[in-house]
């Protein structure tokens, strides 16, 4: 009966209360560590929404390759490429610093200068009184003039791709069926838009034109050079079956166009099947590369010949190398651009021509589609995940 009583009897008020207490505390501890870990899930989910796509790569090429490109922009725009090299003393470098930020003040229109100065007053303004007001009107206008600037970029970029989108356009949508040839081609530009160009034009069942050429830069300006080229090229080619003929033609023609200092690469080959015979002509363009089926082995084409646009007529046509080679089924010629044996791989090695020559070699049994894909590939294996600094441009030509 004792212990009946005692189980039954109910606890002190004080005991109730500490115990009220305590379960309270716990549910508090329980709705803390429940209120911080939804905190610390959502602050994760934002830094992962936040730095998508952000890869240790992109924050190295941003501070070093990226970073360089804009100081050595800005330096350009200023007096200091043609000052004499000064003494590393600390005068000097803050001459250069006010030099480079005085130029990068200028590129900026006059109203987004203007209130860039106002951000730079509001936070000298902020040090100098401690008042949190200032540094926020400060906040407010870097950070418009920053959305005015990538909305320009943006702009910029859609148009770039639109600009894109008509080179392609220029490029030959579908290559011609030659019997005799199996031909094939391929080209990445570095940038949205490149310099790099190639056509094939068919001028009858027996005879075939195609060239590969190279604008020097990159960017807007030598994709509306390859486009005017590609353009007199077609014209030219239904005039002339000669490429030394062709190519003076070009040079007679840009030379009126292309502003001083810019050159433009080119190489036309020439296929003929009642002679079954290829003719070269190349003006500083690389070799081309030529496999004979017959002995196995790979002949670069070192014809003689200058860049177009450097000299007109005269000198040019005399420094321009024209020659014939007989061909045999099974022989391939490969026309292709500097971007792929200047190709760059994270430990600063070219691809070169002696690997462009390995690998044409050990494809060049299989068609000329099959041939520029394996080529892509070993040059891709190559590379791997670096950015490409130069325009990649191939075509694959194959007797049959």
């Amino acid at each position: 009966m004792y212990g009946s009583d005692q189980r039954g009897k109910t606890p002190p008020l004080s005991t109730r209360i500490s115990n009220s207490i305590f379960r309270g505390k716990r549910m508090g501890i329980k709705r803390i560590k429940s209120y911080f870990k939804d905190k610390i899930k959502q602050a994760r989910d934002f830094f992962q929404w936040y730095t998508t796509g952000l890869s240790r790569k992109e924050i190295e090429r941003m501070l070093h390759k990226d970073a360089l490109e804009a100081l050595t922009y800005y330096k350009e725009k200023t007096t200091l490429k043609d000052s004499p090299p000064e003494k590393k003393s600390l005068k000097s470098k803050i001459s250069v610093f006010r030099e480079i930020f005085l130029s990068f003040l200028m590129q900026l229109t006059p109203a987004r200068r203007f209130f860039y100065g106002l951000s730079l007053v509001g936070f000298l303004l902020a040090l100098l009184t401690a008042n949190k007001l200032w540094i926020l009107c400060a906040f407010v206008i870097l950070n418009g003039l920053l959305a005015m600037e990538l909305a320009d970029k943006l702009t910029t970029r859609d148009e770039l791709e639109i600009a894109r989108e008509i080179q392609i356009s220029l490029e030959p949508e579908q290559l011609p069926e030659i019997p005799w040839l199996s031909v094939s081609c391929s080209s990445k530009p570095a940038k949205i838009v490149g310099g790099d160009f190639f056509n094939v034009v068919k001028r009858n069942e027996n005879q075939m034109l195609s060239i590969v050429g190279d604008v020097a830069g990159k960017g807007i300006p030598a994709a509306l050079y390859a486009a005017h080229i590609q353009s007199m090229f077609e014209s030219l080619s239904q005039q002339s079956a000669s490429p030394a003929n062709i190519l003076n033609g070009l040079n007679h023609l840009i030379c009126k166009r292309l502003r001083e200092g810019d050159f433009i690469t080119a190489v036309i080959a020439f296929f003929e099947s009642g002679e079954n015979s290829l003719t070269i002509a190349r003006a500083g363009h690389n070799w081309p590369l030529y496999y004979s089926s017959q002995t196995k082995t790979i002949e670069p084409l070192k014809n003689r010949g200058v860049c177009l646009g450097l000299d007109r007529d005269i000198g040019f046509s005399s420094c321009l190398e024209e020659k014939s080679i007989a061909v045999k089924s099974g022989d391939v010629l490969l026309l292709y651009s500097d971007g792929i044996t200047e190709a760059m791989n994270s430990d600063q090695h070219l691809f070169d021509q002696s690997r462009l020559e390995s690998a044409l070699k050990e494809s060049a049994h299989f068609p000329a589609e099959k041939i520029v894909e394996r080529i892509n590939l070993r040059l891709d294996e190559f590379v791997q995940s670096e950015e490409p600094h130069d325009d990649v441009t191939m075509v694959a030509i194959k007797v049959k």
